[in-house]
């Protein structure tokens, strides 16, 4: 377990981003468990919907979490408690669908690599549409990162978390 600037600890199933210590946090044993497709405690895949398995669905998780970097960078995002989690979420996701566009554009998209993305999307989308920290649904984590890799321009991704 290592302590992060965020105040929280980043444990074997860590995968966050603190902008405290600008450091992205996925554990090893979280990425190997998804590698291998046998993470446990995805909201959407202990419902049945997807499954995060796969080379891909590690690097989709990281870009997600990099995007939360690069809202944080773009004055975005300050991880303060906001209202609703779901908007950042989701505009993460469609910055991840640009960055696997940008994959695909250099010709490095393997068979099977989008499927992996988006079926791990679905995987950890969420259904606890109440609560605050609700990060969109399975289906909505899937539609941001399809509509990010279908442009594959970041402006796109706006339309989630409208200017204040």
């Amino acid at each position: 377990m290592v302590l992060t600037g965020c105040g929280q600890p980043a444990g074997d199933s860590a995968a966050f981003y603190c902008p405290a210590d600008d450091t992205i946090y996925v554990a090893q044993r979280f990425a190997a468990d998804l590698y291998e497709g046998v993470a446990r405690g995805l909201p959407g895949q202990s419902a049945g919907v997807g499954r995060a398995a796969g080379d891909f669905a590690v690097a989709y998780v990281l870009a997600h979490e990099y995007a939360h970097n690069l809202q944080q960078e773009l004055g975005i995002f300050d991880n303060r408690v906001t209202e609703s989690a779901r908007p950042f979420e989701l505009q993460a996701d469609c910055l991840a669908g640009t960055w696997a566009n940008s994959v695909y554009a250099q010709g490095q998209l393997q068979p099977g690599d989008l499927e992996e993305a988006t079926n791990a999307a679905l995987a950890v989308g969420d259904f606890d549409v109440g609560n605050a920290q609700h990060h969109g649904t399975p289906e909505e984590r899937r539609a941001a990162l399809l509509d990010g890799f279908r442009s594959g321009e970041p402006s796109v991704c706006r339309r989630y978390v409208p200017a204040s």
